[in-house]
């Protein structure tokens, strides 16, 4: 164990980019405002909105700061300061130059707590959480379930479209495990795309196509690649209301019908980061019969899980970016608990640099410079368990090595069939001043969405570069040996 943890912090330690000039110039241009409230004390996840264009700008991070780049604003645009149990607070961006910081006044609501049947608040909860149970420890660390699912990815940059992303395929997963140890080791998730209808990566200013190769040096630190709905929906797992001890959030009746339950949520603000890994606030619904968890918004959520475990002397151990996202779970008919879909919005606030230790990377260079926006979706169209003779370590390297190595074939017929995910109108069209859609799919067509060279580079951390035979015919391979596994043609959706 401590080995492996002495490997990973020394590969992490190779990318994080040295000071310079640039890292300067960088500071000088982003403006710093802190944000507290009535008391003097600092308020952490206030969102700055830019409602001329309804777009995220920031959030403020544990110590109250919200850094933005004014220079990208009009003097005259107005932007909103809002924070939940706040009123909103609105400034121009010419006021903004001269302001160091912002008191946001208390918005005192009553809710009027809500028991339907007799049925305490405490034990509805309780009731929920008892049903989202991980399995133990000891469980076997291969992969358990799987099912038909669907990824999809639309990456902006400028409010201008650079990728639009669509994958089909299967989704392995090993459950919610009881982790092992800090880095939760045991716990396997992936997606293996069979059908792909990728467009082509373009460059910030979409004047040319990218190749999407990251972690290789101080000025390309980014993955045009990088799926950070996975990331959360474990995140989640592990520290979410519910999912985790309940005592570390604050929960509030909203309202019930003869349906649902509906909770507001929020982590208390003593629990993070020592007693907990995320922060997060937003909604969760329960269903009124059966007491299970049917839906969680999260209107802001911030995880850690790697990060804060390495790396806890870093004082910011907030991300540099801001994340909303609702999650749909679902039961099979033993009362396995599973995620059914997801969608995600990660707004970038900050450009990566020394005060930011992460493993995931932005899509683009200058991130927050460019208003980064990622946006994700993901849908699991069955969950099953995976037959107990495949579910042996030697499946779940070959299901890793595909993973790792994502393509797919482009099916017009198919991708005209599936449902849409997220809103593409604007995606497609802004794509298509490039190159036809259509003919990006096809230019796609059966390719890696990473080179196969810098991919054996990578997964031996030497020989970057280097062009390797054997090793993309033993890739190829382990595909063609998954697939004969688990078929195409046994891959189906519901509308």
């Amino acid at each position: 164990m401590k080995l492996s943890l002495l490997f990973l912090y020394g590969t992490l330690l190779l990318f994080f980019p040295a000071s310079g000039q640039s890292e300067l110039a960088e500071e000088q241009a982003v403006r710093t405002i802190r944000v507290i409230d009535g008391r003097g004390q600092p308020v952490f996840g206030v969102y700055v909105i830019n409602p001329k264009r309804n777009t995220l700008v920031t959030t403020s991070d544990l110590d109250g700061e919200c850094s933005m780049h004014l220079q990208l604003f009009s003097p005259k645009d107005t932007l909103l300061f809002q924070g939940m149990g706040f009123t909103v607070e609105r400034y121009s961006v010419q006021d903004l130059y001269q302001i160091q910081e912002i008191t946001l006044h208390s918005l005192l609501i009553e809710l009027e707590e809500t028991t339907v049947r007799a049925v305490p608040v405490e034990e509805i909860l309780k009731n929920a959480a008892t049903q989202l149970q991980k399995f133990p420890r000891s469980t076997p660390p291969f992969c358990q379930f799987y099912g038909s699912a669907q990824y999809e990815k639309i990456t902006e940059y400028r409010d201008a479209a650079l990728e639009y992303r669509r994958e089909y395929g299967y989704w392995f997963t090993s459950g919610d495990l009881l982790p092992k140890n800090a880095l939760d080791q045991n716990f396997r998730s992936y997606f293996v795309p069979v059908y792909s209808a990728r467009s082509l990566n373009l460059t910030n200013n979409g004047s040319d196509t990218l190749s999407p190769v990251y972690l290789t040096a101080k000025e390309a630190r980014f993955d045009a690649g990088t799926r950070k709905v996975f990331t959360l929906l474990r995140a989640v797992q592990l520290y979410g209301p519910l999912f985790s001890d309940i005592r570390q959030y604050d929960f509030t009746p909203q309202q019930t019908d003869s349906t649902d339950y509906l909770f507001a949520f929020q982590t208390k603000a003593e629990s993070y980061p020592d007693k907990t890994r995320i922060t997060c606030k937003g909604n969760l619904v329960i269903d009124f019969d059966s007491h299970r968890v049917k839906r969680i918004t999260f209107d802001y959520i911030d995880y850690q899980l790697y990060r804060q475990v390495l790396f806890t002397n870093q004082r910011k151990v907030n991300s540099p970016f801001s994340t909303r996202a609702e999650v749909v779970l679902d039961y099979t008919g033993s009362g396995q608990v599973y995620v059914r879909s997801c969608i995600q919005t990660t707004y970038w606030k900050y450009d990566l640099g020394t005060p930011f230790v992460l493993i995931e990377q932005p899509s683009r260079l200058q991130a927050a410079a460019g208003n980064l926006v990622e946006k994700e979706a993901f849908a699991c169209y069955e969950y099953k368990p995976i037959k107990k003779e495949h579910r042996t370590q030697g499946v779940t390297v070959k299901i890793h090595v595909t993973h790792r190595n994502p393509q797919g074939v482009y099916d017009p017929v198919l991708f005209a069939a599936l449902p849409q995910l997220l809103e593409s109108e604007k995606a497609v069209r802004e794509l298509d001043r490039y190159l036809p859609i259509e003919q990006q799919y096809r230019n796609n067509h059966g390719r890696t969405y990473y080179p196969d060279n810098f991919l054996n580079g990578f997964n031996g951390f030497t020989g970057a570069g280097r062009d390797d035979k054997a090793y993309r015919q033993n890739s190829r391979a382990v595909r063609t040996q998954l697939l004969q596994i688990f078929p195409p043609e046994n891959l189906r959706y519901q509308n």
